[in-house]
């Protein structure tokens, strides 16, 4: 017993289980103080952790905070709260997890331990990221690098990369985070490390379709798969494919992004992967109503929406409403397209899924004008929609503007000048105080538009009353 927490600790923090569970098995046999029952608590919640039986990992490693909490052992401390906030992570409990690695934070740093620090830091890092705190989470990863890069530990320094880079793409600083990510790949490229390559391969691909270049966004997502199918994995397959789908739908080759799309479907069948599964559905629902399979569209999108119910996955299930609302659209349904789009806006706003919120008010306002003719309401819908957009990412933002744009050109055709000058009047004072300064781009086609209105047109002239059918075809 004399050195069984020395070797405990060493046996986690390689994930040595058949070490760990051996010392656990001998602890458990002598009466044991708080610490050595802290300890036990530690090696037993480890051990759970390790088999992914994670409500059993969080008693034990609850109760093992508690007990160490007693005590004046700061090893095993740090251990279990750094362990226990990874754990509240995965759980989605963000606020808990905060909280925990905070606490593993201020311990490391009282004990001067700067790695131990570093490595929380890249967790809490990940935390903030997860919430939505952009600046703290900036910080968090920065640190970690700095330490991280001292001490040569480049493995590390390439996941605190990584977390920089997913920030830097939400901030929408592209060119930055394709740095990033790029030395993150360079680094898990020459230690082998093939998991961390795919996802630093799909990251990039991610970037480079932001930054509107499909075509590069296209060989990385190929990369990523062949790797993925050199390996085995099917789960990464399976992802690599949607991006590859995904890449080739902003290329227009719908057909071929149809292909990819059902082979991560067969994949996601065969592993039970249900969340895989909704998504691959609502991407072969979406590309089939591009395509104008109104039927194989709805089949798709039907059973997306009942497995993201089921799911509970809130923010997966706007989206899925949101593409239904597209689809009535196309199908002259108009009443079912209102209430679609605005329960996925309902949706959306719980999840706080920026994105979607802008499409859900894009659709509404498009109800709004084109079957009610409530010009007023539409225009409200179609500036909350730019608001939303810009305040969320550039990228949500263009293809926003891009989706209003072509349907006020439509209008224009159809001669309700004074109804597209409304709309521009309206989205163009929403943005003025909150968008246009830090994104000028945001206002420009509006501005445009305003300049071709001509004031002598009948603002409800009734002729082409649904000029958006072909529009939306084309979406």
């Amino acid at each position: 017993m004399s050195q069984w927490r020395h070797y405990l600790s060493k046996a986690l923090e390689a994930w040595n289980l058949p070490l760990a569970s051996r010392l656990i098995a001998e602890l458990a046999h002598h009466n044991l103080d708080t610490l050595q029952q802290a300890y036990l608590r530690m090696g037993r919640g480890g051990l759970f952790l390790k088999h992914g039986q994670w409500p059993e990992a969080q008693r034990e490693l609850e109760e093992a905070e508690r007990l160490f909490a007693e005590t004046k052992d700061t090893i095993g401390h740090c251990w279990v709260l750094m362990t226990l906030g990874n754990l509240y992570s995965d759980l989605r409990q963000w606020e808990r997890a905060l909280e925990t690695h905070r606490k593993a934070v201020a311990y490391y740093r009282a004990q001067n331990d700067t790695y131990g620090e570093a490595q929380v830091l890249v967790n809490l890092g990940a935390t903030y990221y997860s919430l939505g705190h952009w600046g703290e989470a900036i910080r968090a990863y920065r640190r970690s690098l700095k330490t991280f890069l001292e001490v040569e530990d480049t493995l590390s320094a390439a996941l605190a990369l990584s977390g920089l880079g997913n920030v830097l793409v939400e901030l929408g600083i592209y060119e930055e985070a394709a740095e990033c990510y790029e030395a993150s790949l360079d680094i898990f490229t020459e230690a082998c490390s093939p998991d961390e390559q795919m996802a630093m391969l799909n990251n990039l691909g991610r970037v480079f379709d932001s930054l509107e270049q499909p075509e590069r966004a296209l060989d990385l997502y190929r990369q990523s798969l062949e790797l993925a199918q050199q390996l085995g994995d099917l789960y990464s397959q399976a992802t690599a494919l949607r991006n590859v789908g995904l890449a080739l739908e902003r290329l227009g080759h719908y057909t071929e992004a149809l292909e990819a799309y059902g082979q991560g479907l067969g994949i996601c069948r065969e592993l039970g992967d249900r969340y895989g599964i909704s998504i691959s559905l609502h991407h072969l629902g979406a590309v089939n109503r591009l395509l104008e399979r109104f039927e194989a569209a709805e089949v798709c999108l039907q059973e997306a929406m009942g497995l993201k119910r089921e799911l509970a996955d809130r923010r997966g299930l706007a989206g899925v409403l949101a593409s239904l609302a597209k689809l009535r659209i196309n199908q002259d349904r108009w009443s079912e397209a209102r209430a679609l789009a605005e329960e996925a806006a309902q949706l959306a706003q719980e999840a706080q899924a920026g994105e979607v919120i802008a499409s859900a008010y894009a659709l509404l306002g498009t109800v709004e004008i084109l079957d009610d003719e409530d010009v007023d309401t539409g225009a409200t819908h179609y500036a909350r929609a730019v608001l939303t957009a810009w305040e969320h990412h550039r990228v949500t933002g263009k293809w926003i503007n891009r989706f209003i744009q072509q349907h006020l050109r439509d209008l224009i055709q159809h001669g309700k000048v004074r109804i597209v000058q409304i709309i521009c009047e309206h989205i163009l004072l929403a943005i003025r105080d909150r968008v246009s300064a830090q994104h000028p781009e945001a206002s420009a086609v509006f501005e445009e538009l305003m300049s071709k209105c001509l004031p002598d047109k009948d603002p409800l002239e009734p002729q082409g009353r649904r000029p958006m059918r072909d529009h939306y075809a084309s979406l």
